[in-house]
């Protein structure tokens, strides 16, 4: 784990050590005013297709939201105009990638789970407008169980947040609420997150997660599997180099 501001600890090191600014508390050897490290992933912005929903989001909890349950077969770009709502168990099929573009909106598992299956890969990606009532994040108390594609544009990307967005984007209970079962990296630039559950990996996906976020608060029963398989998925990982050893990554 790096920050590139500060970082503070309190009652566990979290095995984070390195900061731009101050590291407080974190990591055994605690290493401060490390080299910034440049974000690697906000040129996929080029990849979100055009918005064609012309200007209408429907939001919960008023009528015309887009709604799915049961098995879905995916791919290529798949648009959501506005939040999209689980109304039952979602297996995803995407043997050759797929991407869901939801603008304006969030993706309410409103108690589900969305899973994609064995060999399948699905990018979840929000963006819009950065203003207005919208809410650009999962919501809800079901499960995220899925995993990123392993090519194309969107390799190795299970969630991204367009980097225009800035308002609405936060998550308050991630790990828990929605619980995350996630394979790839979860790209959230702006985002204030607590991070206050476990993240395991993708039911049908390798161990590998990588978190992006603009303030991370870390409690309560959060933990991290154990990784280092972001190969196979196709995600580079960040990585900065501190004064007297070797790589790091996020």
């Amino acid at each position: 784990m790096k920050s590139n501001n500060s970082a503070q600890c309190n009652g566990h090191d979290l095995g984070a050590d390195d900061a731009v600014g101050t590291d407080s508390g974190c990591g055994k050897i605690q290493n401060s005013g490390v080299p910034t490290t440049v974000d690697p992933y906000a040129g996929l912005a080029t990849n979100i297709p055009t918005d064609t929903c012309f200007g209408f989001y429907p939001q919960e909890p008023f009528l015309f939201v887009s709604t799915w349950s049961g098995t879905k077969a995916l791919s290529g770009n798949v648009k959501i105009c506005g939040d999209l709502k689980l109304t039952g168990n979602v297996t995803v099929n995407a043997p050759s990638g797929a991407v869901l573009v939801i603008f304006n909106g969030r993706l309410d598992l409103h108690g589900f789970t969305l899973q994609t299956s064995s060999g399948s890969g699905l990018t979840v990606v929000f963006t819009g407008s950065s203003g207005g009532d919208d809410i650009h994040v999962p919501t809800g108390s079901g499960t995220l169980d899925i995993a990123a594609p392993t090519s194309g544009p969107w390799s190795g990307v299970a969630i991204y947040q367009a980097p225009a967005l800035t308002f609405a984007v936060n998550l308050a209970v991630a790990g828990n609420n929605p619980t995350w079962n996630i394979t790839g990296l979860i790209y959230l630039p702006h985002a204030s997150v607590s991070f206050s559950g476990p993240a395991n990996k993708s039911t049908s996906g390798l161990s590998c997660f990588v978190l992006v976020v603009d303030n991370l608060n870390v409690s309560d029963t959060a933990s991290v599997l154990s990784q280092g398989q972001c190969g196979a998925p196709g995600l580079n990982m960040p990585s900065s180099t501190a004064p007297g050893r070797g790589q790091l990554v996020f």
